[in-house]
């Protein structure tokens, strides 16, 4: 997961990376090598605040030795961090999700008889003891914390390459950039992990694939629709260690939410993979936030989350895992699947994240052949 020490852990994936492109290796996570940019110089309001481009766009008349300067590059020039009840809105600002929805659902609704189900919410799904509260900083996780939790291994020498979560008793929800090189032969997915320098403390189960459904539209080249799904070849039995998670409704709001991300990923960029499971409570930033941290595409199919101060994210080896929300129920829902990031912890640079509402009728139409 997570730490800081100017470098942070958490995403799958390390490759030489110019800011400009990524090229990731093996089915890891693509987290990649902070490259300083004295040209993009940039920075995040924060979460109480909101970048404008100009001074009509804020109704308070802040001198500019007062104004936190907010954006990228050029933008710095004019643009500043406006109170977000002073905000004018003179711009097309997002009120709801409804547009965030991926083009393959538009699709699939489109093409559909009648509206498509959901996935069925199973009476197990979220149910933890977990609260969001008492997780302050990157930390160990308890065996039974996050029941849902799967990690994907390598048959050669059981080595994690990824995370992923646990749909229902056949399916696993993951990223696809996890499988550019790995294949169903030579993968399996445990259920019930923690620890794994501790044999079978929590009765883990391991798993081979019958099936591995990446997104169609997944693009390797900016790894728009990083999700898949998998199938196991025999389903799972629910235990105090295995349980499915909860998936949001379509309109459930998760802007500056505080979310867990949890998983076995580097505990510094660049340094070894966790033996524990890690989590950490981390903020999602608004759209507009993420977009103006980077110099890639950033889609609204997309999610970004990490501490605005820097120090909490995902890391290489988290591709693929959960980002958490816990609802007014007290069960938890996975609104985000690691995907990958700039370098981990950095400040300025969030982890990005496949954002599950916007996929919601594709999974329902792929995870739902359960035996």
């Amino acid at each position: 997961m997570l730490l800081k020490h100017f470098d942070v852990y958490l995403l799958p994936l390390l490759c030489t990376l110019l800011v400009i492109g990524f090229h990731a290796t093996a089915g890891q996570l693509v987290r990649v090598k902070l490259e300083k940019d004295t040209s993009r110089v940039g920075q995040v309001c924060r979460p109480d605040t909101e970048c404008v481009p100009g001074s009509e766009f804020c109704d308070i008349n802040l001198r500019p030795e007062y104004q936190q300067k907010c954006g990228l590059g050029n933008e710095l020039l004019m643009s500043f961090c406006c109170p977000v009840d002073k905000v004018i809105q003179k711009r097309g600002r997002r009120m709801t999700n409804d547009n965030d929805e991926s083009e393959l659902d538009k699709a699939i609704d489109r093409a559909a008889p009648e509206p498509i189900k959901p996935l069925l919410e199973e009476l197990e799904c979220g149910q933890n003891t977990k609260s969001i509260s008492k997780i302050m900083n990157v930390q160990n996780a308890k065996a039974s914390d996050w029941p849902w939790m799967a990690v994907l291994l390598e048959t050669t020498n059981y080595i994690n390459f990824c995370g992923g979560v646990l749909l229902n008793r056949r399916f696993v929800l993951t990223a696809a950039h996890c499988f550019k090189k790995h294949t169903k032969e030579d993968t399996v997915v445990r259920l019930g992990e923690y620890d794994f320098t501790t044999d079978n403390e929590t009765k883990y189960i391991d798993y081979r694939l019958s099936d591995i459904r990446l997104h169609p539209d997944y693009s390797q080249a900016t790894h728009e629709n990083d999700i898949a799904i998998l199938r196991l070849k025999r389903p799972t039995i629910y235990s105090s260690f295995i349980r499915p998670i909860c998936l949001p409704k379509t309109n459930m709001e998760v802007y500056k939410k505080n979310a867990v991300v949890a998983g076995w990923g580097q505990l510094v960029f660049g340094g070894e993979v966790s033996n524990v499971l890690q989590e950490v409570a981390i903020p999602i930033w608004e759209h507009d936030q993420c977009v103006a941290a980077f110099s890639q595409p950033i889609f609204k199919t997309n999610l970004c989350a990490a501490s605005f101060e820097g120090g909490k994210d995902s890391c290489l080896g988290d591709s693929g895992g959960p980002l958490l929300v816990q609802r007014q129920d007290g069960k938890w829902t996975n609104v985000g699947v690691v995907s990958w990031g700039i370098s981990c912890g950095e400040v300025g640079f969030p982890g990005v994240y496949t954002k599950v509402t916007s996929y919601l009728k594709w999974i329902a139409v792929n995870a739902q052949d359960v035996i």
